[in-house]
């Protein structure tokens, strides 16, 4: 929806309001991926709790209409969108040559968000700044390090919201990348995460990693780069909005409906969709004749509308509501071969009771229990899961049962953002502990 604003929490206020600084890479609407859908959520969840809020971005990968604006000034003491051109662009890239940056952190430096962050941390406004991804980590004044911080107890506590590996996204990518000059940029980008992100979490008091296999990547790539294992790391996954995406209605189903969602523009959606269509849905086809698919996201490339009408496919684009055809759906399918962190796909279509089927990577953030979804990895396991429940309907319902069940319980906004409200907490008690003076006498020998 083109003024669609994250919900409205359900939570009371905090009795110890913060001072928060937010920093991001890009516009917060409209909420069509998935960090998009999780910072404008936080800030909804930071409002809700009473805390001071300042919200830094770039003005880049997104739209704000008068509604969403209004509604980020109420949110937020202040909203401050820097412009981001191509040529700031430009220059960020030739300087990351020199400085062996991801191209996704080098495009995304600029001097006049780092100056006002930076002058407004000196001025000490914040108790906690919170930079979302690696790409905005430059933002962060280095006096906030973990290494030469000032022991000062009013200094705020840095978060570096890493979410996923990096590493582990682009690796995946590359090795699932068909084009010889592609694959080649994915395999140098890689190389430049490993060394970036081996060493950036150290800037920070604490990086929020969303799973296990993010937290084990990022420790391996750091002894591969000769830097001591990340130790300050907190777990910090997305949500769901359980009153955006509910359960169908039996009158919304369409049998035979098998369901795919997500921006077409983001290259592990177009691997996995690619996959599944060449190796999986054949065997559908022929296994249940009537099945169609859609695919359904923003922003499709080419290779994706070229699979418009064909085989009973649909690419749909742009939609309003995102949920209505999830809803529509007999079985939806998340056949993801890279990427890392969470799928946001995953939790909408569990939170729509669904019958899902998805590889074991794109569940190893969300760690979905077997009574709540299907897993396949190969070609032949995935389509016969799809084929098992287009063919049993009561199977299917009982599966999506079980799964909203399951993100009622564990994956909710709130639930996640008051554990990473506490670790807020946490981290500035830490803090204050060790900037205490030391009592008179401590220490010394009787």
């Amino acid at each position: 929806m083109v003024d669609a604003l994250p919900k409205v929490m359900d939570c009371l206020p905090s009795d110890r309001p913060l001072r928060v600084a937010v920093v991001y890479s890009r516009l917060p609407f409209p909420m069509m991926r998935g960090d998009q859908l999780t910072v404008a959520h936080l800030l909804s969840f930071l409002a809700a709790r009473g805390h001071q809020v300042d919200f830094y971005t770039l003005a880049k990968h997104g739209e704000v209409s008068r509604v969403q604006r209004d509604w980020l000034n109420r949110a937020c003491r202040h909203v401050r969108i820097h412009s981001h051109g191509i040529g700031q662009m430009a220059r960020g890239l030739i300087k990351g040559l020199f400085r062996r940056e991801p191209v996704q952190v080098a495009m995304f430096r600029n001097r006049s968000l780092t100056r006002e962050v930076k002058a407004r941390v000196q001025a000490g406004e914040y108790d906690v700044v919170y930079c979302y991804y690696i790409r905005s980590a430059h933002a962060v004044p280095h006096a906030l390090t973990r290494v030469g911080r000032p022991e000062d107890a009013r200094a705020p506590v840095s978060f570096l919201a890493m979410q996923l590996s990096q590493s582990l996204n682009s690796r995946r990518i590359f090795e699932n990348e068909r084009h010889a000059i592609k694959r080649l940029l994915y395999r140098i980008e890689t190389a430049l995460c490993e060394r970036y992100e081996a060493r950036i979490w150290q800037r920070f008091n604490r990086a929020v990693l969303i799973g296990p296999a993010d937290v084990a990547t990022v420790e391996a790539v750091c002894i591969a780069q000769k830097q001591r294992p990340i130790d300050n790391w907190v777990y910090g996954a997305h949500g769901t909005d359980l009153t955006r995406y509910r359960p169908a209605m039996a009158a919304e189903v369409v049998a035979g409906r098998v369901v795919f969602s997500g921006s077409m523009l983001y290259q592990p959606n177009v691997q996995a969709v690619l996959w599944f269509v060449d190796q999986c849905w054949p065997i559908v086809r022929t296994a249940v004749p009537g099945a169609t698919l859609i695919i359904q996201g923003r922003d499709p490339t080419a290779a994706i509308r070229d699979l418009d009408g064909r085989n009973g496919i649909t690419v749909t684009g742009t939609v309003q509501d995102v949920g209505h055809f999830i809803r529509s759906a007999t079985v939806c399918i998340n056949p993801m071969r890279a990427a890392g962190g969470m799928q946001n796909k995953l939790i909408e279509y569990m939170a729509c009771a669904k019958a899902t089927v998805a590889t074991s990577i794109a569940n190893e953030g969300i760690m979905a229990p077997d009574d709540t979804l299907r897993t396949a990895d190969d070609a032949d396991g995935f389509a016969a899961a799809v084929i098992a429940l287009l063919s049993d309907p009561d199977q299917a319902m009982t599966l999506g049962a079980a799964a909203r069940a399951f993100v009622a319980r564990h994956w909710t906004w709130e639930a996640h953002f008051l554990k990473l409200e506490e670790a807020f907490y946490d981290s500035l008690r830490q803090e204050v502990t060790a900037v205490a003076p030391t009592p008179s006498g401590a220490g010394i020998a009787g």
